[in-house]
């Protein structure tokens, strides 16, 4: 028994380690997960990390949202949190194992003896002389000591280590009361337990209970969770590295394909400088003989001209006549050869003439290639095929601008290319053409409508504040169904089946029959908001933009000097986020990490309020004050 008590603890010593600041603990406590970590440590990082999270902490190992209680201040939130008694018994085990004995009761008053003996009532180490004190005193002479020099002590440490009543902390615990599955001091027997019918000292429980099929049985079940994880480990490492060779693949692809493109386009490339070359050495010669020619014929010309003007000056009368009429003659020939050179010479003129392909290149391959994710099995995301657009570098073209009596709060592009709008003052939905120009249905409200969002080809809803969620039918143009919500109520999402609606600085979830699901508190008073893939809300609220995840991590806040009031934001693809600001008139476009790309549509012939991007990112509305505006993105 002693052996594999001492092999089992030696299997264990890292149970012992902090995870943190990995040495043994210091007064180990543990969160509702059962991982455990020193008092100071998890002080610590509570003090640090409660600052970024809304409502409690992650624990350091496996993730799980703590939230804190509204009785406990963060500062004493790490003493509250439960002891860890079995590991206590564990260090203190290993302890009295080790060299090192020092005595509990001596080290109280800051003196350090050796221990020699182990008192199983106290839970504590004695020396030789605390020892003797212990077995003489009047209220510890009954007290159980033994010596530290077997494993059967180590044992006997683990199995009677005091434990406090978490009721009654002076008190330790004693009993078990099977009725409420609960371990208590006797003092709780007495006020809480008296009824039961099922108390028993811990000592007989727990002897039974480990006898019990019930805990052979518990045993079994969590080998077989620990062995189906170790698979689902095992499964998800292959799968990632299957994924990873995809991903090499894909980019090895692509740099192939570029390779062949770049190397068919050098070869190009290379004949026609090529080409361009040996044009040139064939052509140049003449050109340059030509002008040699030439050249010859001006130095004659130019010797007759000195010759003729020193004639003029010094030569006698009859010599002048004699050198004048052999000049005109030379002049003749001059002329015709000059003339004979004139229809002898061609204009040289070298042009290229581009293929009309590869001058439309750009336009015509406006993508490399398309990557499709797939994704299947029992996640909660469908099995979908994502073709990737890059917005970052489009070109809007405003293609027209439609007046209207009233201001448009939200829009909403169907795939049939019509757009539904709702006005605020108005109180009205319509759907309206491609253009924008013609009503097709109108669609009458109690109060001030929001936020549009489409939750099928056919059916949508629209935020009305003080009123609630309504649904409606594009089909029938009618009202299906109504979630009242008395409160202001300026926008919500739908995503994947379910409602994020926005109440001020609290946005509820609500699955497609609308039963509420759970709330999300938020920092700051939300006015619009969009949800991307990756299930993180990114809100317009004063003069910045969030971005938190489901539990109040935030991801990242946007400012800007000339953002000064933000309203409607839309998600393209999860990676482009875009927003339009009131008061400046013009629409700043995000990245997926929340840093400016540019400021686009800044030519809006009035205040935008909300945004809305076809399927295919080819289309942008904006709803502005009394004007709708439509651009083509290219």
């Amino acid at each position: 028994m002693a052996a594999s008590t001492d092999i089992s603890l030696s299997a264990k010593v890292d149970l012992t380690t902090c995870s943190i600041c990995f040495e043994t603990f210091k007064t180990p406590k543990y969160f509702p997960c059962l991982h455990s970590f020193c008092e100071g440590c998890i002080k610590t990082y509570i003090t640090t990390t409660f600052e970024q999270t809304k409502g409690g902490i992650h624990c350091p190992l496996c993730l799980l949202f703590v939230p804190k209680s509204k009785d406990v201040s963060i500062e004493e939130w790490s003493t509250k949190l439960p002891t860890n008694h079995i590991l206590v018994s564990l260090i203190d085990m290993e302890e009295s194992k080790s060299d090192k004995k020092i005595c509990t009761a001596c080290a109280r008053e800051n003196e350090t003896e050796s221990a020699c003996s182990w008192c199983v009532n106290c839970s504590e180490t004695l020396c030789k002389v605390c020892d003797h004190s212990h077995r003489r005193n009047k209220f510890t002479s009954s007290h159980t000591l033994v010596e530290l020099v077997t494993s059967e002590t180590c044992e006997m440490q683990l199995h009677h280590a005091d434990i406090p009543c978490t009721e009654h902390p002076d008190k330790k615990i004693e009993a078990y009361c099977t009725d409420h599955s609960a371990v208590c001091c006797m003092t709780c027997v007495m006020l809480q337990h008296r009824k039961c019918e099922n108390v028993r000292y811990v000592e007989d429980a727990s002897d039974q209970k480990k006898k019990s099929p019930e805990v052979q049985e518990f045993t079994k079940d969590l080998q077989n969770l620990k062995k189906s994880l170790d698979e689902m480990v095992n499964d998800r490492s292959e799968k990632s590295q299957h994924f990873e060779k995809e991903i090499q693949n894909i980019k090895d692809e692509i740099d192939r394909l570029f390779t062949r493109i770049s190397s068919h386009l050098n070869r190009l490339k290379s004949d026609k400088l090529s080409e361009t070359s040996q044009i040139e050495k064939e052509v140049r010669p003449e050109i340059e003989d030509k002008r040699e020619k030439i050249k010859c014929k001006m130095s004659t010309i130019e010797n007759d001209l000195d010759l003729f003007q020193t004639n003029m000056k010094y030569t006698p009368h009859a010599q002048f006549l004699q050198a004048m009429v052999k000049l005109l003659e030379q002049k003749l020939i001059l002329e015709k050869i000059v003339k004979d050179q004139n229809q002898e010479i061609k204009d040289v003129e070298i042009t290229f003439e581009a293929n009309k392909k590869v001058l439309e290149i750009e336009k015509d391959i406006g993508l490399f290639g398309k990557i499709n994710l797939r994704r299947s099995g029992n996640d909660d995301l469908p099995e979908s095929t994502h073709t990737y657009i890059d917005m970052s570098s489009f070109v809007p073209t405003l293609t027209s601008v439609v007046d209207i009596r009233t201001s448009v709060t939200g829009i909403a592009i169907l795939d049939t290319g019509h757009v539904v709008l709702s006005y605020h003052s108005a109180n009205t939905l319509q759907l309206r053409d491609q253009h924008c120009t013609t009503v097709l249905s109108s669609l009458s409200l109690s109060k001030h409508p929001w936020g549009i969002k489409m939750t099928s080809d056919t059916e949508g809803a629209v935020a009305v504040n003080g009123y609630g969620l309504v649904i409606f039918s594009i089909q029938s143009n009618q009202i299906t169904k109504i979630k009242e919500i008395r409160t202001n109520l300026d926008d919500f999402v739908y995503h994947r089946d379910r409602y994020y609606i926005v109440y001020v600085k609290n946005i509820t979830v609500y699955d497609s029959s609308l039963n509420k699901v759970c709330d999300i508190s938020v920092n700051y008073r939300v006015h619009f908001m969009a949800l991307r893939d990756d299930n993180s809300l990114c809100y317009t609220s004063g003069h910045q933009i969030h971005c938190i995840t489901m539990d109040g991590t935030p991801v990242f806040t946007y400012s800007h000097d000339i953002l000064e009031s933000p309203r409607g934001i839309t998600v393209y693809q999860s990676r482009h986020i875009f927003v339009c600001d009131y008061n400046s008139k013009n629409v700043h476009q995000l990245s997926y990490n929340g840093k400016l790309q540019r400021i686009i549509f800044d030519n809006l012939p009035s205040s935008p309020y909300c945004i809305s991007i076809n399927t295919r990112g080819e289309r942008a509305v904006v709803g502005c004050n009394k004007k709708i505006c439509l651009y083509d993105l290219k």
